[in-house]
C-alpha cells in the first residue's frame, strides 16, 4: 500500500459531497467573528488550531474545490469540519486534519460517520498501489479510520474491514497479500466469529480459536496482479495468539 496521501487514479472525477447523507448533528457554524474573538480572548481554543489545519489540508488537495459552508464545530467542541464541493476535511486534536471524499466518504457516512465505530479518519484517501486491473493500473483507494479501514475498488465498491480481520490483513501486506482486496464488509457470523471475505480467501477470528486464514486459489497473488504477494509460508507465520492493536 502506497502511503502517499494522494487521490486514487480511478477517482479523478470526484463527485460533489452528498449533503443529504450527512448524519444529523448538533453542530455550530464557526464565523470569522468567532475566530477573531478566540484570538483575542481565548488563545487555548481548539478553533485556533483546527481552522488553519483545515485550510492547509484544502491547499494540499485543491481538487476538493471551493467551500460550500462555514467551518462547523461539533456540539462537544472536539471535532471541526468543513465541507467542499468534492469532499470534506475533518479535524480533531487526536487525529489531525484529513479529507474524505467519493465512495469511501459515502460509505463512512452511511454507517454513521464520526459517531460510528469507525470514528474519525486518520489518513487521507490513499491509492491501492498493490491492486491493479488489466489496462487500468491502480484501480482503488483506501482510507484508515480510528476503528477500521474502508477500501474501495471499481469491482467491489466500498467495503469496511475492522477488528482483528483488519489487523491480520495489515500484517499480511494489505492488498499485496495473497488475499487481495476485501469484497464485503467484515462481520460477526451466527457462530460469533468475525469474518472478512477477500478476493482470494477469508480471514476469521474468534477469541477462542484465534486466526483462521483460508486461501481459495493457489495462485492468488499471481492472479491479483499484486507484486510481492504473500505466499502460503507467510500466512502460516501468524501465531494463534496474535492480537495486535490497530
Amino acid at each position: 500500500m502506497d502511503h502517499r496521501m494522494t487521490r486514487p487514479a480511478a477517482m479523478t472525477q470526484a463527485r460533489p459531497a452528498q449533503a443529504g447523507l450527512l448524519p444529523k448533528r448538533l453542530d455550530r457554524a464557526v464565523s470569522w467573528s468567532d475566530f477573531r474573538t478566540a484570538v483575542r480572548y481565548d488563545p487555548a481554543n481548539r478553533m485556533l488550531v483546527a481552522v488553519p489545519a483545515i485550510s492547509a489540508k484544502r491547499a494540499e488537495h485543491p481538487w476538493l474545490g471551493e467551500p460550500t459552508a462555514l467551518h462547523l464545530r461539533s456540539a462537544d467542541a472536539e471535532v471541526f469540519r468543513r465541507e467542499f464541493e468534492h469532499g470534506a476535511v475533518y479535524w480533531s486534536e487526536r487525529t489531525g486534519a484529513h479529507e474524505v471524499h467519493g465512495e469511501i466518504a459515502a460509505r463512512w457516512i452511511e454507517v454513521g460517520g464520526e459517531a460510528s465505530f469507525l470514528g474519525l479518519p486518520t489518513t487521507d484517501e490513499l491509492r491501492l498501489e498493490g491492486y491493479r486491473t488489466p489496462g487500468n493500473g491502480s484501480a482503488g483507494g483506501v482510507a484508515h479510520f480510528e476503528g477500521g479501514t474502508i477500501a474501495w475498488t471499481a469491482r467491489h465498491g466500498a467495503t469496511i474491514v475492522h477488528g482483528m480481520v483488519r489487523d491480520i490483513w495489515a500484517l499480511l501486506g494489505w492488498e499485496r497479500s495473497a488475499l487481495g482486496v476485501p469484497v464485503s464488509d467484515a462481520a460477526v457470523d451466527a457462530t460469533g466469529v468475525l469474518r472478512g471475505c477477500f478476493e482470494h480467501g477469508t480471514i476469521a477470528w474468534s477469541p477462542a480459536g484465534g486466526p483462521e486464514i483460508t486461501i481459495t486459489a493457489s495462485e492468488a497473488s499471481a492472479s491479483s496482479g499484486a507484486p510481492g504477494g504473500a505466499d502460503r509460508g507467510s500466512l502460516d507465520e501468524v501465531p494463534s495468539g496474535f492480537a495486535p492493536h490497530a
